[in-house]
C-alpha cells in the first residue's frame, strides 16, 4: 500500500529527458518582474526574479542562495540556463538551484550605478557607493522578506558591472559571500580602484569569501600577455589593469581569500560573459556536487554498507555547512526519491537509511514521516505505520494520510 500522489511524484522525477521531450503545449516560466521603490536612489528598479520551482503542497519549502546580477536584462536568461541545466535538468546537483535577482539598469542611468568615482570624462559616473547603499540596506532586505532566500549570496557583473564587484569586494566585503568580476573595467578613472585595491587587499579578512575573476582577449593581433605587460600605450590599458589586479591577489599576504584567476584568449569583451559565468558557478559551488562512483551513483554502490553511506551524507553537508556559513539540507525530494526507489527495489535497508535521513533534516515536514509510515507498511508493522502516520497529521491534515491511517487502523482491529 503506498501513496499514490508520491508514486507520481517518484514517477515525474526519475523519467528521462526523452519523456519531456515529447510533451506539447508544456508553459514556459522565466521568472517574473517585481519592482522596489527605492528611497535611496529616489526612482523604482525593476527587477527580473527567478525561483526555484517545488511542489510545497508535498515538500517542505526550502532556502536557496541567491544569485545577484548586474546589467540584468543583458545576463539573465544566460544564468537562469546555466543553473537549470547543472542544479536540475535529469537531476542534476553539480549546482545548488539558486534565486536569480537580475538588478535591471534604469535609461540612462548605467554608468552613474556602475562607477565607485566621479570622472570628468563620463556623464553622470560616480554613484556606485551609492547603489552599493540601495543594495545594502533596500534590495537584500526586500530580497530576503519576500523570497525564500539562505544567508549565501554572490554578485556578478561584467565590464563595469565587474568593476563594481571588485569595488564592493575592496570596500563592502562581507555584503556578498562570492563575487564574479568578468573582464572588470579595473582601467576605469586612470584605475583609481586599481590603486587602491593593493592596500586595502592586504588589510581585508576574506575568510569564507570566494572570487572568480575571468580576462577576455582584448590584446591586439599578434601581442600575447608577456607583451602586454611591457606596452605602455592607451590600447592595452584595459587588459593590463586587470592582469595587475590578478598579481595583487597573487601576493596577498593573507591567504584566505578562495580565488580564482582565468585567462579567455578565444573571447572578447563582448563575448566572455556566458562562458566566464559557467566557470566561475562551478568554481565557487566547486564542493557542493555528492561524491560520484563510476559506473553507477553513490547512493547505489553497494560496496558501501547502509551505515557507511548515511555517514558520507551526512559528512558533505556539514561539509557543505561549514564552508558557505549555514547549515544546508540535502532536497528533501531528492532523499524521498532514493527512499522510494529502494523500497521498490525491496533493498528496505537502504529506504529505510534515506527516509531516516529525511526525518532527521526535516523534521518540521509532515511528508518525512508520511513515508516513514509508507516503509512500515511494506514491512507489515501497522504499529509502527500508524505512529507515523498520526505524526504526519499533527503536521499537516491530509485527506489521503488520513484514509490510509483509518484503513490501517480498521484492520488491526480485525
Amino acid at each position: 500500500m503506498r501513496n499514490i500522489k508520491k508514486f507520481f511524484i517518484i514517477l515525474m522525477l526519475t523519467m528521462s529527458s526523452m519523456y519531456v521531450n515529447g510533451q506539447q503545449n508544456i508553459p514556459v516560466s522565466i521568472g517574473h518582474t517585481d519592482t522596489l521603490h527605492s528611497i535611496i536612489l529616489n526612482e523604482k528598479r525593476s527587477l527580473w526574479i527567478y525561483t526555484p520551482q517545488i511542489d510545497s503542497s508535498v515538500f517542505s519549502k526550502p532556502s536557496y542562495p541567491v544569485l545577484y546580477v548586474l546589467d540584468g536584462e543583458n545576463n539573465f536568461l544566460s544564468l537562469m540556463t546555466i543553473i537549470n541545466q547543472l542544479g536540475v535538468i535529469n537531476g542534476n546537483k553539480v549546482l545548488p538551484e539558486m534565486i536569480i535577482v537580475g538588478i535591471i539598469n534604469t535609461p540612462g542611468n548605467r554608468v552613474r550605478d556602475l562607477t565607485p568615482s566621479k570622472n570628468v570624462s563620463f556623464r553622470n559616473s560616480g554613484g556606485g557607493e551609492n547603489f552599493t547603499l540601495f543594495l545594502e540596506k533596500e534590495l537584500i532586505p526586500y530580497i530576503n522578506k519576500n523570497y525564500p532566500a539562505a544567508p549565501y549570496r554572490t554578485l556578478i557583473g561584467h565590464s563595469l558591472g565587474g568593476l563594481m564587484v571588485m569595488n564592493t569586494l575592496i570596500n563592502h566585503t562581507s555584503l556578498f559571500s562570492a563575487y564574479v568580476a568578468i573582464d572588470p573595467s579595473m582601467s576605469y578613472d586612470q584605475g583609481k580602484l586599481l590603486t587602491n585595491s593593493r592596500t586595502l587587499l592586504q588589510e581585508k579578512a576574506l575568510t569564507r569569501t570566494s572570487l572568480f575573476l575571468g580576462m577576455a582577449n582584448t590584446m591586439n593581433p599578434g601581442m600575447d600577455t608577456s607583451a602586454v605587460r611591457q606596452d605602455t600605450t592607451q590600447v592595452t590599458q584595459h587588459i593590463s589593469a586587470i592582469l595587475n589586479l590578478s598579481d595583487q591577489l597573487k601576493h596577498r599576504s593573507m591567504y584566505d581569500l578562495k580565488w580564482n584567476f582565468k585567462y579567455y584568449p578565444d573571447e572578447d569583451h563582448a563575448s566572455i560573459s556566458l562562458i566566464a559565468s559557467y566557470d566561475a558557478l562551478k568554481f565557487i559551488f566547486k564542493h557542493y556536487k555528492f561524491p560520484q562512483t563510476q559506473p553507477v551513483n553513490l547512493y547505489f554502490d553497494k560496496r558501501y554498507t547502509v551505515t557507511e553511506l548515511k555517514k558520507l551524507i551526512n559528512s558533505h553537508y556539514q561539509a557543505l555547512s561549514d564552508e558557505m556559513g549555514y547549515t544546508v539540507r540535502p532536497p528533501e525530494e531528492v532523499i524521498n526519491r532514493f527512499g522510494y526507489i529502494f523500497l521498490q527495489q525491496k533493498d528496505n535497508s537502504r529506504a529505510k537509511m534515506f527516509f531516516q535521513l529525511n526525518i532527521d533534516y526535516y523534521p518540521e515536514s509532515f511528508n518525512t514521516y508520511d513515508s516513514m509510515g509508507d516503509y512500515y507498511l511494506s514491512e507489515e508493522d501497522k504499529s509502527a505505520a500508524i505512529h507515523y502516520f498520526e505524526k504526519a497529521l499533527t503536521l499537516k491534515n491530509k485527506p489521503d494520510i488520513r484514509l490510509k491511517l483509518e484503513k490501517l487502523k480498521h484492520t488491526k482491529a480485525e
